[in-house]
């Protein structure tokens, strides 16, 4: 007996409304599917070659609905919009792109300082390595430059 089984409809229907309003519809095949055995609220897998020229599919989602049926309903639309917030299409390269989370943090850090402080720090550091990158271009350049003259 598989462990996948096919999404109830209240499931199907928030992620039919998100891919709709994400347009991925329009440029991958998704299918999603429910693994309630599944320690992890959703799994992202990207189809290989061989899956995707026999399904068609680009995209496996599966979703522990064990899991989702337990939550709220503003709770369950969250879980559905991040779980397809690093699902992307690169046109240019006409090539599916999965992004990993860019944000994690440990438990009691964010209960102890809370979101805002700890994204402020975040960007704080994005701005430093930035400024540093540039220093480095800026200083190679010039190098480059003194090596021409």
């Amino acid at each position: 007996m598989s462990k996948y089984k096919e999404l109830h409809e209240g499931t199907k229907a928030l992620y039919d409304q998100a891919i709709l309003q994400t347009n991925l519809g329009q440029l991958i095949n998704i299918a999603i599917f429910a693994d309630d055995n599944s320690k992890e609220i959703f799994k992202l897998v990207k189809a290989n070659e061989l899956l995707k020229f026999r399904t068609q599919d680009d995209l496996i989602i599966l979703v522990n609905e064990k899991i989702i049926d337990q939550l709220t309903p503003e709770q369950r639309l969250i879980v559905v919009q991040e779980s397809l917030a690093g699902v992307s299409y690169d046109t240019e390269k006409d090539k599916l792109v999965i992004e990993t989370p860019d944000f994690m943090a440990h438990t009691n850090i964010l209960r102890k300082y809370g979101f805002e402080v700890i994204d402020v720090i975040r960007e704080s550091i994005k701005s430093i390595l930035l400024a540093e990158k540039q220093q480095k271009d800026e200083t190679k350049s010039i190098t480059e430059k003194a090596k021409k003259i």
